[in-house]
């Protein structure tokens, strides 16, 4: 304001190198040419390689015994989320936007949950079969591929509800 006040510059703006005035603050992005982009963009694409070819292999194998015998349904889901994961950073290196950051915040969020709840339940259901091996040879309950399915997709839905990132942040208490 004059040599013996000051007053803060706007919040998107800072100050000139003499403490004159305020500037816009310069926006600074990743560039698609810039090797911090560059070295995870090729790790992407080969790991999106990577998890094609797994997926084309399950399907072109979809009826031998050890394809299903993997849980093919979850594993499917597992490679739907591995997928997701790696697709992700070529969001990370796009010109931030409403568009983008909605997108990056959703399916960041969005691929580690179907990975995580597809394994979940994959781990589940291996225990809960061999600590019932145990006990008797009747099966246990909900280890059908569409009981996975179900079980999984309940997983993912608690997350991705509107109450999922409250009860994340908050552990069950409203959180500001």
């Amino acid at each position: 304001m004059d040599e013996f006040n000051c007053e803060m510059c706007p919040f998107d703006m800072r100050p000139t190198e003499n403490r004159t005035g305020c500037r816009p603050t310069p926006i600074i992005k990743l560039e698609w040419h810039s090797p911090w982009a560059i070295i995870p963009v090729f790790l992407a694409i080969l790991g999106i390689i990577a998890t094609s070819s797994v997926v084309i292999t399950f399907i072109r194998f979809n009826d031998t015994p050890i394809v299903r015998a993997s849980g093919r349904e979850l594993s499917y889901v597992l490679l739907t989320g591995i997928f997701l994961i790696y697709l992700i950073t070529f969001l990370m290196i796009a010109e931030p936007g409403p568009v983008v950051c909605a997108f990056r915040r959703l399916l960041l969020g969005l691929g580690m949950c179907i990975s995580y709840s597809a394994m979940l339940t994959k781990t589940n259901r291996i225990y809960r079969i061999f600590e019932q091996g145990k006990k008797s040879v009747t099966p246990p309950k909900f280890i059908s591929p569409t009981s996975q399915l179900v079980i999984t997709f309940i997983l993912i839905s608690v997350q991705v509800s509107p109450q999922g990132p409250k009860i994340r942040r908050g552990w069950g208490q409203d959180a500001p």
